[in-house]
């Protein structure tokens, strides 16, 4: 299974044993990427737990300098409604930088291109059931793994996605 665990059940009446494939030492990271038809930010790994504030501050270092560039003079940023996405605070910054950002309903991940897109880079960096020993390696291997996932993926998840939408708002 993607999360390293297998589950074997060794007889009916009695408890369950749980067998680990998980190597250990590795961990976890979080990322925070964008793109759209005209290319694409850099990664950046989130070290802390992403509050409000923490998410302006990766939007002002690596989004607003290369939007026009992914998306044109009047690019829209598409993102989810997550809690720390929803605050005023956020809502006015985006204001301020004249960055237009796209109503989107509530739970609706499957509309979100860079959901497909995680999924494709999840199963490049996972590929033959790779595992990493250290989070260093696992951070080398996503870098690697964006830098191939993205060269001609933007425009066809873009437009995927706006099929997308012109079939809800029919």
């Amino acid at each position: 299974s993607p999360d390293g665990f297998s589950y074997y059940w060794y007889k009916l009446r009695k408890e369950e044993e749980i067998f680990s494939t998980r190597v250990q030492g590795g961990g976890s990271v979080m990322i925070w990427a964008s793109f759209g038809w005209g290319g694409k930010s850099s990664i950046c790994f989130v070290d802390d737990r992403m509050n409000s504030q923490g998410y302006r501050e990766v939007l002002k270092k690596h989004l607003i300098d290369i939007g026009s560039c992914m998306g044109g003079s009047d690019w829209i940023f598409q993102q989810d409604n997550t809690p720390i996405h929803r605050p005023k605070a956020n809502l006015a910054w985006f204001k301020s930088q004249k960055t237009n950002v796209l109503p989107w309903p509530s739970l609706s991940p499957d509309l979100n291109p860079i959901e497909n897109l995680w999924g494709i880079l999840a199963r490049m960096v996972y590929a033959e059931g790779k595992q990493f020993r250290t989070k260093e390696q696992l951070k080398t291997a996503i870098l690697k793994s964006w830098e191939k996932s993205t060269s001609n993926n933007s425009g066809l998840w873009s437009n995927r996605c706006r099929k997308e939408y012109l079939k809800l708002l029919s």
